[in-house]
């Protein structure tokens, strides 16, 4: 029994060895062979070489290579944008100006150079506050003081009125101005005719005004040398200047 029992241990041994030694890899790895990275292909003496395309050729065949291709969804953005980058080049120096003016003397003379130079141009009517200058002597302890006053202004040549009510009663009212300078201007003048003190009012009044808008865009150039055919000196007008 004991041989028996030993001959089947060294049976199963055997069937374990046998079973490692198939399970084994025995294939062999072939080493890579090495070889130069070519670009080109090599000719021999005896070969002719193929003539190569000029630049011109390249250049000349590349757009008919590019619109064989399909367009893909990048080229479409990129044509898109370029199609931007070309309108707000274009229009880039294009103005939609719109002229503000209060009194009726200035729009006679804007409106006549904006014809001139065959511009043509929608007028419209609104409304908005305006910086006044109301030029004045301040009251005196009288009505009747304020009327020797007023009296004597007149023999100078000076128009004035007496303010018969509210805060400012009696005092000597010596014109509105819309610009400061002109205002100014005008305080110098009547303080030496009259030797009194004249004061300055500076407030917001509502005003009527009219916009004058160009019926088509013009270049920043045109516009500029349509505005030096203005004297900005005289004239109470107010530009917008608009990109389109």
């Amino acid at each position: 029994m004991k041989w028996l029992f030993f001959m089947l241990v060294l049976s199963n041994a055997g069937f374990v060895a046998w079973q490692g030694f198939v399970g084994t890899d025995n294939t062999l790895k072939q080493a890579p062979v090495y070889g130069p990275p070519v670009s080109e292909r090599i000719y021999l003496v005896g070969e002719g070489r193929p003539q190569e395309p000029s630049v011109d050729a390249i250049e000349t065949q590349a757009p008919l290579l590019r619109s064989s291709l399909p367009e893909t969804e990048a080229d479409k953005v990129l044509a898109s944008l370029e199609q931007e980058i070309d309108k707000v080049s274009t229009n880039e120096n294009l103005l939609c100006p719109v002229i503000v003016l209060e009194r009726n003397a200035d729009k006679v003379e804007v409106v006549s150079v904006l014809r001139q130079n065959d511009l043509e141009f929608t007028e419209r009517k609104t409304t908005g506050k305006r910086e006044k200058y109301w030029l004045y002597i301040a009251a005196p302890a009288t009505t009747e003081k304020a009327q020797e006053i007023v009296s004597s202004l007149k023999l100078k040549r000076i128009d004035s009125y007496i303010i018969s009510r509210g805060d400012m009663k009696n005092r000597i009212s010596l014109g509105l101005f819309s610009s400061k300078d002109r205002a100014e201007q005008a305080q110098a003048s009547i303080a030496k005719q009259s030797g009194m003190a004249v004061n300055i009012y500076a407030h917001q009044r509502e005003v009527g005004l009219s916009e004058l808008l160009l019926s088509a865009p013009i270049t920043t150039k045109h516009w500029e040398d349509v505005m030096n055919e203005l004297d900005f000196s005289k004239l109470l007008i107010k530009i917008e200047k608009n990109p389109c």
